[in-house]
């Protein structure tokens, strides 16, 4: 069967990268294709979670056509084809079985899900994996809830799924996309044309952002780029991001179940830095299903092997590797992966397969338990692992708006809101700037051609600091140049650092579900995505949904997206009329509201240009004032004001962790931190040694062991600290006479309850709390007898730490 199609004609079949089709010139696609061909509303390309969400939250909002077309048969992406069955979610401080932002949308959906198909499979016991995430779930689990939530719209004929279809080419009507052309894996299967009024691209490489034209970086961005202060100078090599990862399911048998040695397997690949990783954090780190740690569960473990052993850079090749690119095209050696054909990703796919086969046969070789842990059969493929790497970075659109680091992290604090945000939110999400090792590494003199292990490169490191309570614009998902077309999955509008904090299994459904609402308003609409106008039936959409949990877009930390007023919270909160600071994380709906709060929101709601008769009964909750405000609001337009002014928050001095004045002012300045950091002006380095009479200060014991320099915090006095986790104290020489003395106490990256401070035995501090970011500064007038000035840290019983960050001596009356 004949069909044309726009330019490419015969270049089409013999390149294997997708190109841009004109509506200009036609020409055959292929005179023996089979092609078939439909129109839609809305076309999402991809299988992933983020593309499964974008199709249904357009299925629920009433979009009648939905092409839904995938490069496999698996569903679900990072959950399930990808076999990352230990979910990621947004996370705040370290792993302590808590999230910043309740659970909600499609996510909360797809985890209540999981959760109760666990619970019939080991014994009611809902979480079974005992590990360090909330909620496990072994992949084919994840998938079939994947299927099951698309399944009434496909039998309704709303949306019309495809599997094994590939990008091949992009139809453009001058810089629209109006349609994809897709090839399919089996050639002995027919093609797919859709023609769509709007595209969202969920892809894992974003194949249609490419083949349109739309601009789109990978690899590093240089500081200059986006004035990042963790950026590093160069961009080079432009091939380092994020690893991937080909993760493995293994499941426990009863008796040993030994795998033969892979081609090119040496101990040296695994001996070197992860060498650390031994039998017990191995097996128990990822595990999806304790079978021996719950009485209820009648189960062989099953594990997720998913450490850095296995982690895969993308910045150099191994020799074989690398030749094999190289005979498909001169240089596709030195492509970044998002920049090579499929044919090409496949070549570094299969030695990253190979290399997890390689670890595994390592572990049954060096430990006992693993001896009895096979290859899960669940994924269908010939080698028994997932059908996918697990992919942290893809290509990053150049979108309206790239977010960039300086604007998500937190304002002052990891528990404050971010530093921007954004009047076309639509999304929100906290995380800490996570990468994983980004350089290959040789470990023996033959190089390329012998063994390899993952290496940080530079600043990119685990867990790197992290965001505040972020929101993610609109603007982000839009290309800057494209129309049609709207970017979803890891497919958006962001910085490397920023895209190492937002990639998570909840926040690529997040981010498919704002961007089927956009398209679906926009659809409605009869008009282009991005129209500010729109933006509060976007908000309601998400807010109030009719099917499933609502999904929050304001960060608030305790309010749940099934209590029955959360939308009204959301609203107000996006509307920016609660007068919020940086650090009101928390609603606290069912508290009194007092006279200060009730009469802030009230001035914050006029200056905001709405009208609101502000007529209080007193005694009155939070959530009823709430209720009250948003019963006047709800029918009026957002200002458009709104759309022009992100929220910038102001500084509170007295917990910037920075004094106030030039050390020129004092008569001793200190600067308690490590013995590398950076000399300042004026300021004298303690690095925690004991008291010396050449120098004049000091400790009473040797305590250099406890002091830290946290990155996150820039060059400043407030990354670097002496801490004590009992009680420490601190002297030095000084004239005697009165002396006002000023101590900073806190940490940049995490919260430190519980801290304890004397000058001159005056107890100046006692239980005092920091949040991460947030520091303490204390005043005290301290009289000096003896030539020495004493400052004691912490409490003889220990318990929490005490974390003195400088230490400065003002002029008094001498004696």
């Amino acid at each position: 069967m004949k069909y044309i199609v726009r330019l490419l004609s015969i270049i089409s079949l013999l390149l294997v990268s997708p190109l841009t089709l004109t509506a200009d010139d036609t020409v055959l696609l292929d005179q023996g294709a089979r092609t078939t061909e439909i129109e839609v509303d809305l076309l999402v390309v991809g299988g992933t979670e983020s593309a499964c969400a974008a199709a249904v939250q357009a299925a629920r909002m009433g979009i009648r056509k939905i092409a839904l077309v995938n490069d496999i048969e698996w569903l679900g992406g990072q959950f399930s084809a990808e076999g990352l069955g230990a979910i990621d979610e947004n996370r705040g401080h370290g792993y302590d079985g808590t999230v910043p932002i309740p659970r909600s949308g499609i996510f909360r959906d797809v985890i209540d899900a999981i959760e109760k198909k666990n619970a019939q499979l080991y014994g009611g016991i809902k979480r079974p994996g005992n590990t360090r995430v909330i909620t496990t779930s072994r992949p084919v689990v994840s998938e079939q809830v994947f299927r099951e939530l698309l399944a009434p719209y496909e039998k309704k004929g709303q949306i019309l799924r495809y599997s094994d279809q590939h990008v091949d080419s992009v139809l453009m009507e001058t810089d629209r996309v109006v349609g994809v052309v897709f090839r399919p894996t089996d050639p002995s299967e027919e093609s797919l044309l859709v023609r769509a009024r709007l595209t969202i691209d969920a892809s894992d490489w974003g194949d249609v952002i490419k083949s349109s034209g739309a601009r789109w970086e990978a690899g590093q961005d240089p500081r200059s780029r986006y004035k990042e202060p963790s950026a590093p100078v160069s961009d080079e090599p432009k091939t380092d991001m994020n690893p991937i990862t080909w993760c493995m399911i293994l499941e426990q048998q009863k008796e040993p179940r030994l795998f033969p040695k892979p081609d090119g397997y040496e101990p040296a690949y695994f001996s070197g830095n992860w060498g650390w990783i031994k039998e017990d954090f191995a097996y128990t780190t990822r595990r999806l299903v304790d079978g021996q740690g719950y009485e209820e569960i009648d189960h062989p473990d099953i594990l997720l092997i998913n450490n850095p052993n296995i982690d895969y850079p993308l910045d150099m090749w191994p020799q074989s590797v690398a030749d094999a690119l190289e005979a498909t095209e001169q240089g596709a050696s030195k492509k970044n992966l998002v920049a090579m054909t499929r044919e090409q990703r496949e070549i570094v796919f299969a030695d990253a397969r190979n290399h997890t086969l390689k670890y595994y046969y390592h572990l049954q070789q060096k430990f006992a338990r693993f001896r009895n842990m096979a290859l899960s059969r669940e994924f269908g493929t010939k080698d028994h692992l997932p059908p996918k790497p697990y992919i942290r970075e893809s290509l990053r659109l150049i979108a309206r708006h790239v977010l960039r680091e300086q604007e998500v992290v937190g304002f002052e604090s990891r528990s404050d809101y971010a530093t921007v945000m954004f009047p076309d939110a639509i999304f929100c999400w906290q995380f800490e700037l996570d990468f994983h090792p980004t350089h290959r590494k040789w470990t023996t003199d033959r190089a390329n051609a012998g063994p390899w292990e993952a290496d940080f490169r530079g600043s990119r490191r685990f867990g790197r600091g992290g965001t505040g309570r972020a929101v993610f614009p609109l603007r982000a998902m839009l290309p800057d140049s494209i129309s049609g077309l709207i970017g979803a999955q890891k497919n958006l509008g962001y910085s490397s650092i920023v895209s190492s904090s937002c990639r998570l299994h909840d926040q690529s459904i997040h981010a498919g579900q704002a961007a089927g609402a956009v398209a679906a308003v926009s659809l409605k609409a009869g008009q282009e995505p991005g129209e500010y106008a729109h933006l509060t039936a976007i908000w309601s959409a998400l807010l109030e949904s009719e099917h499933g949990a609502p999904m929050a877009v304001w960060p608030f930390s305790d309010v749940d997206p099934f209590d029955p007023d959360f939308a009204v919270f959301q609203h107000l909160a996006l509307r920016r009329v609660l007068g919020l600071s940086a650090s009101e994380t928390a609603f606290r709906p069912d508290q009194t509201a007092v006279k200060e709060w009730l009469d802030r929101v009230v001035s914050t709601v006029k200056e905001r240009g709405y009208q609101f008769s502000g007529v209080i009964t007193h005694p009155i909750t939070r959530r009823e004032f709430a209720r009250q405000v948003w019963a006047e609001l709800k029918s009026q337009p957002v200002p458009a004001t709104h759309f022009q002014q992100h929220i910038r928050w102001q500084s509170d001095p007295e917990r910037d962790g920075l004094p106030k004045r030039d050390s020129a002012a004092y008569e001793r300045a200190f600067n308690f931190t490590v013995r590398d950091s950076p000399q300042r002006k004026g300021w004298t380095r303690d690095s925690g040694k004991k008291f010396q009479e050449e120098q004049g200060f000091g400790w009473h014991e040797d305590i250099s062991g406890n002091t830290r320099y946290r990155k996150s915090a820039g060059d400043s006095l407030k990354s670097g600290f002496v801490f004590t986790r009992k009680q420490h104290t601190w002297e030095c020489e000084i004239e005697n006479g009165t002396w006002t003395v000023t101590v900073c106490l806190g940490d940049a990256e995490y919260p430190q309850p519980g801290q304890n401070l004397a000058i001159e035995g005056i107890t100046v501090a006692e239980n005092t709390d920091t949040q991460a970011g947030r520091f303490r500064e204390f005043s005290s007038t301290a009289s000096v007898n003896d030539g020495l000035l004493t400052i004691t840290i912490g409490t003889p019983n220990g318990g929490s730490n005490t974390c003195v960050n400088w230490l400065f001596v003002e002029p008094g009356a001498k004696q």
